[in-house]
């Protein structure tokens, strides 16, 4: 046997992506993971403006909020544990004063506002097809924020109820940006504490809704992250020690398949200097003040400059710093 496994073979896409690409993300951890790199790597970046959302209504929710900004009142926020948060946004804008939380949530609104009035590209990651509502409300949340169990109804959104809600969202996303294109992904994270079948029901929701969102819309195209890790590695040493998250081995699998498949063979070359420069930010030296460190710290200095020199558009001022501040007087 040639191969001990099944190897998910490139993909073509009708276009390319490149340092004049601007991207907006909205969806699970896996968009931010993925956003992350491109951000280290220098690009155009905005994503999840409203937080980490898992389900389709959430995400057709915070495309919403870019296209029509809210502003929230604090009536609109809840007491839980100290802190007050907003069931449209996730934890990480909660905060023990309601005046913080609110600002939090308008600024972050309009950044990302901002950034898809010039998004060339919008990358949609889809987690679980399971939406929480709020039984006093009414209403689907975007995040439970560890309120009892009881205050919420789980309920499973059928494909026609995903595609209807996000080809509104898209449709909307097109008339003001017509020549966006669309990455749709299915997160490969397993929701556990759903239970096993449930995950995989879930999952199998959210590949027929993007199948048909795909087939509506001429500028989606899908990227198989959830294959890569679920048929490709397939193999509980890519999980984290949870075996929900891939690995971070998995995940730099599933960016080198992402960057094969949509970046040019020039642009591939400016990610590897740039990823080179990244992987010397992240090195800790057992002992800072040696010769031979510090030659280490000289000679990144210079490759910056070499890098400056070379792409005079990129802001290399956060790498500088970390090595100056590492340099012996």
């Amino acid at each position: 046997m040639e191969h001990f496994r099944s190897i998910l073979p490139p993909m073509a896409y009708p276009f390319q992506l490149s340092y004049a690409d601007h991207f907006m993300g909205v969806g699970s951890c896996f968009v931010e993971e993925m956003g992350q790199r491109l951000q280290d790597l220098k690009f155009s970046t905005q994503f999840n403006p409203q937080g980490i959302v898992f389900n389709p209504a959430s995400v057709a929710l915070s495309l919403e909020r870019l296209l029509v900004p809210k502003i929230y009142q604090a009536e609109e926020l809840f007491q839980h544990q100290g802190l007050w948060h907003s069931f449209d946004h996730h934890g990480r804008f909660s905060s023990p004063s309601p005046e913080d939380t609110l600002q939090q949530i308008h600024q972050a609104q309009s950044e990302g506002q901002l950034q898809l009035q010039k998004a060339t590209i919008l990358l949609l990651t889809l987690g679980s097809a399971n939406v929480w509502q709020h039984l006093a409300q009414g209403r689907i949340v975007s995040n439970c924020h560890k309120l009892p169990g009881n205050t919420f109804q789980r309920k499973r959104m059928s494909v026609a109820e995903i595609v209807d809600t996000l080809s509104k969202s898209l449709h909307a996303i097109l008339a003001l940006r017509p020549a966006i294109k669309i990455i749709l992904t299915v997160s490969p994270v397993r929701y556990l504490r759903e239970g096993l079948m449930e995950n995989t029901r879930s999952k199998a929701t959210l590949l027929l809704a993007v199948e048909q969102l795909c087939q509506q819309f001429e500028q989606a195209h899908y990227f198989p992250a959830y294959e890569l890790l679920i048929d490709d590695l397939r193999d509980y040493r890519f999980y984290a020690e949870d075996l929900a998250h891939p690995s971070h081995l998995a995940t730099h699998y599933i960016w080198d398949y992402f960057k094969q498949s949509f970046f040019a063979r020039v642009v591939l070359n400016q990610l590897q200097d740039l990823e080179k420069l990244k992987q010397a930010t992240l090195h800790r030296a057992l002992h800072p003040e040696s010769a031979s460190h510090q030659q280490f710290i000289a000679q990144q200095l210079e490759y910056i400059q070499r890098l400056e020199h070379k792409y005079p558009e990129m802001d290399f001022s956060v790498e500088k710093n970390i090595f100056n501040h590492q340099l012996k007087a």
